[in-house]
């Protein structure tokens, strides 16, 4: 894969959907986490020390990449330098490096870079420019090394332009192209620094890429990077965006974290992710002798597996054309060809319908089929509504264990209706990003199509961050109205959902119960909420990721 140039230059990273985030430094040693120094209060002196014994005679560069590459991911973001200040590179601007602080005295960056280019795969790297517990004059607006040293007698353009400056022009003039330069927690940098490291980034290397988190100003970076582990909803982003995300709950190594996501898991979160229009940035924490754990290699060759497969369905495909979650999968979409992935343990029995699909169907078939054996297809239109339906005829069982896609060729360009609608089920699922927001008065009205009218469990879907108090959210209560009802009710955590798509640590999906809503005949609909938790969408989403309690959606269930 080469990185293009000019408006396109973003467009290599677009259709790459799937990428490799590797936290690997000192901390590595510890075994705790990349935060370790930090929530320990280690003094630097004591943390220096740890360098003089870092000796990853593990490191394999070729490993590492061919990893990589085998489960289906098209470039690597590594570390070069986190929140603890040492770089994983050799560093003429701060000793305190890889290369000529340790026994290794090896510059794994080089490695790495040279063995990209030999296999295919896009190297980048992430860089700590504001947070950096080591020198003495990093300032961030809140996490500082302040058992070392005065935080009054900082002196930020020191460290700006001693290190970080020098350092970035190290990354972008040693190692050949760099397909992204993947910057954290930009806390209290002025716009005048961001823009001056923006402009250094763009005159060394223009082609390339730079996150969001390259500052707290908007539109800073080419695409928007997600808090971490956060998976979107539909309609909430303009911009092209990408998810951060961790094999198990820690980003660096961590012999105490054996929470691992399974396979299955891991590929239905990229398709849905890929399906919201974004990319999986997924995590691996190689350890102090430069070794990626075994449960990590193998989860991520079962993810490679399926993408051979199904990788058609996933790179340089499109988001879904519908506005919302699809209840038995999602859909990606290319010129001529519509792909619905559908999850195994939510496999519909005899047949699929689908709403909104308005081409005429030519053929649809199993992706995995090499015979592409065709489906029996069924399309029905209500002029009355202007509603389309379509069937198709499935296998008894799906033919992956985990998620099989369905490839539907359509005539002409893609035509969908795109209004919020009630799914085949009966139920509805409205988040709060594709409706009508006023933030002054707290509230978000939907427009919804009803196809079959009934009354409807309202629930209110919510995710909960550990610890966090449930009722201090919902102290205000809920107030919801529909043209049959107005009603107020106070939310409980009544279901905790297992295995959800869009939620993972340090949240929990959490559904609440608050009454009945009768839609009475099928059509135009509308439904309001009103609640503390509403806010406008937010132009930098660490800030709202790090909420609480997170007002998600609405679903309105339909009562058999």
């Amino acid at each position: 894969m080469t990185v293009t140039s000019g408006e396109d230059k973003i467009k290599w990273w677009k259709d790459a959907k799937f990428g490799m985030f590797i936290h690997w430094g000192l901390y590595a040693a510890l075994g705790r986490g990349e935060w370790v120094m930090y929530e320990l209060n280690i003094p630097v002196r004591d943390y220096e020390r740890l360098a003089e014994t870092f000796h990853p005679v593990r490191f394999d560069a070729k490993s590492w990449v061919g990893l990589a590459k085998a489960a289906g991911m098209k470039y690597i973001v590594i570390t070069a330098k986190h929140h603890d200040g040492f770089a994983m590179f050799r560093s003429q601007a701060e000793p305190f490096n890889i290369a000529d602080a340790t026994p290794f005295g090896r510059d794994p960056m080089r490695e790495l870079a040279e063995e990209c280019r030999e296999q295919g795969i896009v190297l980048c790297f992430y860089y700590s420019h504001v947070i950096d517990w080591h020198h003495p004059h990093a300032v961030h607006n809140k996490y500082n090394n302040v058992w070392d040293y005065d935080t009054d007698s900082k002196h930020f353009p020191t460290y700006w332009n001693g290190l970080v400056k020098p350092q970035i022009r190290e990354l972008l003039t040693q190692y050949g192209p760099v397909g992204l330069l993947w910057f954290d927690t930009a806390g209290g940098l002025s716009k005048e620094d961001s823009e001056e490291l923006v402009g250094l980034v763009r005159g060394l290397q223009p082609d390339c890429l730079i996150n969001s988190r390259v500052s707290h100003y908007p539109d800073m970076g080419d695409y928007q990077s997600k808090g971490d582990n956060e998976i979107p909803m539909y309609g909430e982003d303009s911009r092209a965006w990408e998810t951060p995300m961790t094999l198990n709950q820690s980003w660096g190594f961590s012999t105490k974290d054996q929470v691992w996501k399974q396979p299955e898991a891991i590929i239905r979160k990229l398709v849905h992710i890929v399906s919201k229009g974004g990319n999986l940035l997924l995590n691996v924490g190689p350890d102090a002798e430069g070794h990626i754990p075994d449960l990590s290699a193998e989860r991520l060759r079962e993810v490679g597996a399926w993408l051979n497969v199904h990788g058609e369905a996933v790179y340089g495909a499109a988001a879904s054309p519908f506005p919302y979650e699809m209840e038995w999968g999602a859909v990606t979409v290319k010129p001529g060809r519509v792909y619905l992935h559908l999850t195994s343990d939510a496999w519909p029995q005899g047949e699929l319908l689908l709403y909104g699909l308005q081409n005429k169907i030519k053929q649809a078939y199993v992706l995995s089929d090499p015979g592409r054996t065709p489906l029996e297809t069924t399309q029905r239109y209500d002029a009355g509504m202007d509603h389309h339906t379509l069937t198709v005829g499935l296998p008894d069982k799906p033919a992956n264990d985990c998620m099989t896609v369905i490839a539907i060729d359509i005539e002409g360009e893609l035509s969908v209706d795109t209004r919020l609608s009630q799914q085949p089920s009966g139920h509805v699922k409205l988040e709060w990003a594709n409706g009508r927001i006023d933030a002054d008065a707290k509230t978000i009205e939907w427009s919804l199509q009803i196809v079959a009218p009934g009354t409807f469990d309202l629930e209110l879907v919510c995710f909960q961050k550990e610890g966090a108090s449930w009722d201090e959210a919902f102290r205000e209560g809920i107030e919801a109205a529909s043209r049959s009802r107005r009603f107020t009710a106070q939310p409980k955590p009544d279901r905790v959902i297992k295995n959800s798509t869009a939620c993972q640590h340090p949240y929990t999906e959490v559904h609440s119960h608050l009454g009945t809503i009768v839609f009475d005949r099928p059509g135009t609909c509308t439904l309001s909420l009103r609640s503390a938790l509403i806010r406008p969408k937010s132009g930098f989403t660490e800030i709202w990721q790090a909420d609480p309690v997170k007002l998600r959606a609405v679903k309105l269930v339909k009562r058999q």
